[in-house]
């Protein structure tokens, strides 16, 4: 459990948790009562167990409210290290020495906290336990000292009620103990006596007090006040009251430091002496949090009722304009398209780029809006094309890596093995679903990461029910809100929408989507803990691409040994998982001083290190490794997506550099090349270096067409020709080839396989029948690389075959080739 302070308002679960003990009236027998406390302080902690230890004697303590599987007794040594202390004590795997005995209450719990009873009656410890690693910020045990100081009144007035003869007895004591500050004075003006609480309130000596002193530092208190006209005031109404008593009567400081107490006074008659008796309650931090609480329901009642009232307003507005809008978006979008295809520099071209993701981002959500409609009318159509599964998640985080890398989140993902890895569906739908998904993840993600992964759960023949699940470590979704969560125009409450914003139509387009392809789609979510969405889809497996497997593993790879550290675990799992699939024996560090050590004992083929880790980057790691005098070859991977500025000097450490989030195919890439002792491409703008030289074109005039419909892939493509010495024209599916020949001869032509509307396959036997004259060279693009792809490639017309991701001087080498057969 992670205990982000930003959600989850310990102050308030505080008060939470004294108002439900405030509740009880009577105490029946102290397991009720232990029953019901515990059960709330389970719940408000978040915890996986809570466990009661009560010690009957020296020699039996027996094991309450745990449930089933625990033993009934323990060893009264589990517990005798906690006898005597006043404060919790907090626990993190591994155990010391003196908490040993606690296994067999603690189990597989990676965090646990004790909360000791040590009262005349009662003698024990509540073991609170946490399944996951938990983190003990200052507010998380302010939470658990209030509640453990409650427990303990608890169980202190069960005894009072009990063993009224013993309290009797020993009443100054337990005075003693109380938080409260009290003092009494009698009617003789003889006596008074304050506990330790009241006389470090009031700068004196505990115990029996002269009434004249106490009189004297209760005015000297009263003075100091920032109320104090307030409180001589409220003091005149309670002596000329009926019965001369008052509670809740707040006594404010602001120097040296906030303090609020509140004050009771009451005259009090027994049969030997009359007199009045004080109580002082410090309640500082609930008075705080109680004003905070105010102050933010006024907000949130004056924000809300505007976010309301602008919502109203938005929809009225989209739902009229919506039409109006889409049509000159259109024509933004074109143009830029256009513009960006002419001869620019640099700065030029990254200025119209910026206008057209922008432009595309605003038609997104109008878009959004007539899918909807398209849905509900049932006018919605599927498209049915082979692709890639891997393309819809690493196409979906090239999207977002930049709204994730600002939050500083972590995009992973894992596709099993047994998924196959080319199916049969509409991609353009699906990875609507994914970037929907992964999307909010990442707008409701503080910190943490967003793990998106892929598995069977069905199989009838060749139709594959394959589960997709995005995982997030962000705020949570209140059970009592789910219904609302797939609702039209609708978020979870109005202080989300407020913050986080959104047009409310995302999950439920994403919904009637995954219904429309006989799936279904749920949530898992708790609270301060994160938040998962599963759903499933019904495809067939594209059968010309062969399904991966531990058996058909990379001979570069296979029996290569790979030392990985990365303070994320879940990111050490996948990458694990990879490259064991691969055939490489991976061992995975947290830690750097972890890995040192290894290395220290054996040798490792290749390590891959995590750029951003606390205690020990992946720079100060790798100048350690180099000092241990290895030539072990070195992959750095950041979040940051590119080699630091002002570490630059220390890229020469490393063989090469992976953005996150890491693509598989790359990853195999480089580490293939780099095992192989050849230098690997940089990833991306990583490094300078990455900024290919400019090479004179054999001849200048040779005419080039790029079909390809990612825009990734375009300007890798682009930018390779144009480092030639070359320029292009560039499309996005089969039927702009066929339009762009009508207008002009290409001497080459690229072709991607696999593009919308018109594949490349049927691009090229529609060139072949309907270009009678000078025929263009046609080169396939693909990321499938079997035999017969290659042979349905050669088949429909085209004269080679080249697989991506594809090396600049391999490149270069082929387009010689090429442009010298024209």
């Amino acid at each position: 459990m992670n205990h982000d302070e930003q959600y989850v308002n310990w102050p308030k679960r505080a008060l939470e948790f004294i108002s439900s003990l405030s509740e009880v009236k009577k105490y029946h027998n102290w397991p009720a009562i232990m029953a019901e406390s515990m059960t709330n302080l389970k719940r408000l902690s978040g915890a996986s167990s809570v466990i009661v230890v009560k010690q009957d004697d020296e020699l039996t303590a027996r094991v309450l409210l745990a449930g089933e599987g625990y033993p009934s007794l323990v060893e009264p040594e589990v517990i005798r290290p906690f006898a005597g202390q006043e404060k919790p004590v907090y626990i993190q795997p591994p155990f010391s020495e003196i908490h040993t005995g606690l296994k067999v209450l603690i189990r597989e719990c990676q965090s646990a906290a004790v909360l000791p009873i040590n009262e005349q009656a009662i003698q024990g410890v509540i073991l609170i336990c946490w399944d996951k690693a938990t983190d003990f910020t200052p507010d998380f045990r302010e939470f658990l000292e209030a509640a453990h100081i409650r427990v303990r009144e608890t169980c202190r007035l069960a005894s009072l009620f009990y063993s009224m003869d013993e309290l009797t007895v020993r009443f100054n004591t337990i005075l003693q103990t109380v938080p409260q500050g009290i003092a009494f004075t009698d009617n003789s003006g003889n006596n008074g006596w304050v506990n330790h609480k009241a006389a470090e309130i009031f700068n004196i000596p505990q115990g029996h007090v002269s009434p004249v002193v106490l009189s004297e530092a209760m005015h000297n208190l009263r003075e100091k006040a920032d109320n104090h006209a307030d409180i001589l005031a409220e003091g005149n109404k309670l002596f000329q009251s009926k019965d001369q008593a008052i509670d809740n009567w707040l006594w404010k400081y602001s120097d040296p430091e906030q303090l609020v107490l509140c004050v009771s006074s009451r005259p009090t008659v027994t049969d030997y002496s009359s007199g009045r008796l004080w109580i002082f309650e410090d309640i500082t931090f609930n008075y705080l949090s109680e004003q905070r609480l105010k102050d933010l329901n006024i907000e949130l009642a004056e924000k809300t009722k505007l976010a309301e009232e602008r919502n109203l307003a938005k929809s009225q507005f989209l739902a009229n304009m919506s039409h109006e809008i889409r049509t000159p978006m259109n024509g933004v979008i074109g143009m830029t398209s256009l513009l960006s295809r002419t001869r620019l520099d640099p700065e030029q071209f990254d200025y119209v780029e910026s206008v057209r993701i922008s432009a595309e981002a605003l038609l997104e959500i109008i878009n959004e809006i007539l899918d909807f409609s398209k849905i509900e009318s049932g006018k919605l159509d599927l498209e049915e094309h082979p692709f890639l599964i891997a393309r819809v998640i690493e196409e979906t985080y090239d999207l977002l890596s930049t709204r994730a890398h600002e939050k500083n989140l972590d995009l992973l993902y894992f596709i099993e093995p047994e998924v196959p890895q080319e199916v049969i569906g509409d991609i353009t739908r699906i990875r609507q679903i994914v970037v929907n998904l992964v999307g909010n993840a990442i707008k409701f993600t503080e910190k943490g990461e967003i793990l998106t992964s892929i598995r069977v759960s069905g199989k009838e023949g060749n139709l594959y029910t394959l589960e997709f699940s995005i995982k997030d470590s962000g705020i949570g979704i209140p059970a009592d809100k789910m219904h609302r969560l797939f609702s039209s125009f609708s978020q979870v409450d109005a202080s989300t929408t407020r913050k986080y914003g959104g047009t409310g139509l995302g999950l439920a387009i994403s919904a009637k989507l995954i219904e429309r392809m006989d799936g279904k789609v749920w949530v898992n979510s708790e609270v301060g803990v994160g938040t998962t969405f599963s759903f499933t889809l019904k495809v067939q497996a594209a059968t010309r691409i062969k399904q991966f497997n531990t058996e058909n593993m990379l001979t570069d790879l296979s029996g290569k040994s790979v030392l990985i550290v990365d303070d994320n675990i879940t990111n050490l799992y996948i990458l694990r998982k990879t490259c064991e699939l691969w055939g490489m024996q991976a061992h995975t560090f947290e830690k750097g001083s972890e890995a040192l050590q290894m290395l220290a004992e054996r040798k490792f083929d290749i390590a891959v290190l995590d750029m951003l880790m606390p205690e020990m980057d992946g720079i100060e790691l790798a100048k350690e490794i180099r000092k241990m005098n290895t030539t072990m070859p070195m992959i750095l991977f950041s979040s940051a997506g590119q080699f630091p500025a002002e570490l630059k000097g220390n890229s020469e450490l490393f063989s090469g550099t992976i953005g996150k989030p890491i693509k598989n195919e790359y990853l195999k890439k480089i580490l293939t090349e780099t095992l192989a002792g050849r230098k690997p491409e940089r990833q991306g703008q990583m490094l300078e270096s990455n900024i290919l030289p400019q090479t004179k074109a054999m001849d200048s005039n040779v005419s080039i067409l790029v079909a390809e419909d990612n825009l990734i892939n375009q300007k890798i493509i682009t930018r390779t020709i144009n480092n030639l010495g070359y320029t292009c024209d560039v499309v996005s599916n089969g039927l702009e080839v066929l339009a762009s020949l009508e207008r002009q001869h290409y001497d080459l032509i690229f072709l991607d396989i696999q593009m919308p509307e018109m594949d490349g396959l049927e691009a090229t036997r529609r060139i072949r029948k309907d270009h009678k004259g000078k025929q263009p060279f046609v080169i396939a693009m693909t990321a499938a690389a079997y035999d017969d792809d290659r042979q349905a490639a050669i088949e429909a017309g085209m004269d080679d075959y080249m697989t991506k991701p594809f090396k600049f001087d391999e490149f270069a080498a082929k387009l010689a080739t090429w442009t010298s057969t024209r």
